[in-house]
């Protein structure tokens, strides 16, 4: 008998979750959990399990906390979780002294009202407060002697629902083991708090969670839009995502979480920070004296038309964000100014649908929205044991401690051995790790025909994910062709090693990255290749074979471009040169006309001084070397200086 394929192999969205899963659901919460010092403190206190019967959401609406407290809908049962009655039980139920609705108003009679006869102006906290005073109250007015015992509980309790109230994300466990869903034990299931409502009780968050189901009868058309919107250091990014039920003739699958679109996306920049100095220039003017240099006044001319550019968009967005159930929003104090509070604004600040985004995020761009809309968006899975939570729940607890209260001493641990004791290990986990050794230099070399026989007897010591980003970042093609189409390897798991990201984004180079696109082409049907895998587009043969051309053609041009320059250049090197050795020439003949006009004008026709140039003295003998040209342009030259000598005497 085949092992079934877990739903955990792909990931699971929060709007799509199997209905045999939510309907085993329960919330795991610290509000939830008993803890040792509670049951230390309180021998007596005992909190009933979660049974089928009373799990929240159920067909039947209770409250786990209140005895004999049923409900017809959804709205009573909200009122009542914020009741002073649930409020006192919520916190006297770890002491074991929860009431009914008959006993808390005989407790009250007689005693004004402990919201109620409060002015308009009294908040919830002055409400619990008043609560937890009473309870004190009956306490004191008790055993004496366990009176610091009961103190303590209550403490205890109220940090147990701050920090219930104060985690980013709400865990849910399977209350029963689905072999059909391939779920190992130990298996918890977390949604970020930013998609439910303010809720104060751990039993309203699976009944939202099982509202926000796509089924196709849900409210606004069974349509779920989120928006997303960043703003930081000049740079803008928004985002609006819409997902629907997929038709009943369309085919569901399990890696299916509807059909999503991207409604609206927009980015831009402004120069709006200084490079390597942070901050906005409206800041820095408002902490020092206002800069009157160029580039501060670029700066503030960024600014101020980010803004406007971001407050347009807003006005064009407006049915989007009107339709929006939650709206993520990244932005400084300065840069909220942007989307509310101003004349005309579309949103408004106390508008509870704005959400933070609830984990770190880098720099605005249309990329890192898809990212973080798959953060959101994705069920959170965790194997911790039920030992190794309760020990982090613990932790936590303490860490809200007020700090001006001193803290039990604990016992002192015995002092950790000086040298480190290395454990040692077992013959499976060093063959594995042998084993390890033995793919990557597999991977390495490229040797594929060694890697099949390796691959098909010891693929389940390897995660596919990690296998893949392995050979993807060294560059093999036939390995990751094979894996892929061959041995059918899954890459849209998150690569944990590689800060989660998909082994397309890792690839080597673009050969790599062309290989995942071709199987993506050939194979559409198999995994959601855009949004899971996070491959762009397929390639098909005729799409390469029109790149290859295209690129052909562009290498040829260039190298029909390069000889035609290195022609033009050789020519324009040859003219260059006829035309430095015309001149060379011609400034030889001058220099030598300029010699013989000096020789003959130097002694009146008589013998000059000194030695001559071109062939000593100027006579009938003098004029060799030279050419018959210049012969006889000198001779007309003689016999005119020779006939104006005649003139002259005569």
């Amino acid at each position: 008998m085949s092992t079934p394929t877990s739903i955990l192999s792909r990931g699971v969205s929060v709007y799509s979750i199997p209905s045999e899963l939510l309907a085993n659901l329960s919330v795991r919460s610290i509000q939830a959990q008993p803890t040792a010092e509670v049951e230390e403190a309180n021998p007596q206190a005992s909190v009933p399990k979660a049974t089928p019967s009373n799990l929240p959401g159920g067909a039947g609406l209770s409250c786990q906390t209140c005895p004999s407290a049923n409900f017809d809908t959804v709205e009573e049962q909200r009122a009542h979780f914020k009741s002073d009655w649930h409020r006192y039980n919520a916190k006297a139920k770890l002491t074991g002294r929860t009431v009914t609705a008959e006993e808390w108003d005989g407790m009250v009679e007689g005693i004004s009202s402990i919201s109620g006869s409060e002015s308009s102006s009294s908040s919830g906290s002055s409400s619990q407060s008043k609560v937890a005073k009473l309870l004190k109250r009956q306490t004191l007015g008790g055993n004496n002697d366990n009176a610091s015992d009961d103190e303590e509980a209550l403490e205890l309790a109220d940090r147990q629902r701050r920090a219930h109230l104060r985690t980013a994300v709400i865990w849910f466990s399977p209350t029963a083991p689905l072999p059909s869903l391939g779920i190992p034990k130990d298996t918890h299931f977390g949604v970020h708090r930013a998609l439910f409502p303010p809720f104060e009780t751990a039993a309203d968050y699976l009944t939202e969670l099982r509202r926000m189901q796509l089924t196709g009868t849900d409210e606004v058309d069974g349509e779920r839009r989120l928006t997303l919107l960043m703003v930081a250091g000049g740079h803008f990014a928004g985002m609006v995502v819409s997902i629907k039920p997929r038709g009943k003739s369309e085919k569901q699958e399990v890696k299916g979480a509807g059909e999503v679109r991207v409604l609206k996306h927009k980015t831009f920049h402004r120069y709006t920070t200084r490079k390597k100095q942070g901050g906005s220039q409206a800041l820095n003017d408002n902490a020092k004296s206002k800069a009157v240099s160029a580039g501060a006044m670029l700066r503030r001319y960024g600014e101020q038309a980010l803004q406007e550019e971001i407050r347009a968009l807003m006005l064009d967005w407006e049915d989007d964000l009107a339709a929006s159930e939650r709206i993520f929003i990244r932005a400084s104090t300065h840069g909220k100014k942007s989307f509310y509070g101003y004349e005309g604004a579309v949103l408004s600040k106390n508008d509870e649908r704005f959400r933070t985004f609830p984990f770190p995020t880098r720099r605005p761009t249309l990329q890192e929205l898809l990212r973080c809309w798959h953060e959101v968006t994705r069920i959170k899975v965790s194997h911790l044991s039920e030992e190794a939570l309760r020990a982090l729940d613990e932790e936590y607890i303490a860490s809200l401690q007020p700090k001006n209260k001193p803290i039990k001493p604990t016992p002192t641990p015995a002092p950790a051995p000086s040298a480190p004791i290395i454990p040692k290990l077992s013959p499976e986990e060093e063959a594995k790790i042998d084993r390890r050794k033995r793919l990557e230099e597999m991977v390495r070399k490229g040797r594929l025909d060694a890697l099949k026989p390796f691959w098909t007897k010891y693929q389940s010591d390897f995660e596919p994910s990690e296998v893949l980003g392995l050979v993807a970042s060294s560059g093999q093609e036939e390995m990751l062709r094979y894996l892929l189409e061959e041995a059918k390897l899954d890459p849209t798991q998150p690569i944990s090693t590689s800060n989660n990201r998909r082994p397309y984004e890792i690839s080597a180079n673009k050969n790599i990255r062309n290989v995942f696109r071709r199987v993506a082409y050939n194979h559409p049907e198999w995994y959601d290749w855009v949004v899971d895998a996070r491959v762009p587009s397929g390639l098909s043969d005729e799409m390469e074979q029109e790149q290859n051309s295209k690129k052909n053609e562009r290498r040829k041009g260039l190298k029909e471009k390069l000889k035609e320059r290195e022609k033009q250049r050789a020519a324009e090197a040859e003219i260059e040169e006829q035309r430095e050795k015309e001149a060379e020439e011609r400034k030889q003949k001058e220099e030598a006309m300029r010699n013989v006009a000096m020789s003959l004008s130097g002694g009146g026709g008589g013998a000059s001084k000194g030695p001559q140039k071109l062939g000593g003295k100027v006579g009938g003998e003098g004029l060799g070397g030279m050419s018959q040209e210049m012969r006889l342009q000198i001779e007309r030259e003689r016999r005119a200086r020779a006939a104006e000598a005649r003139f002259g005497r005569g």
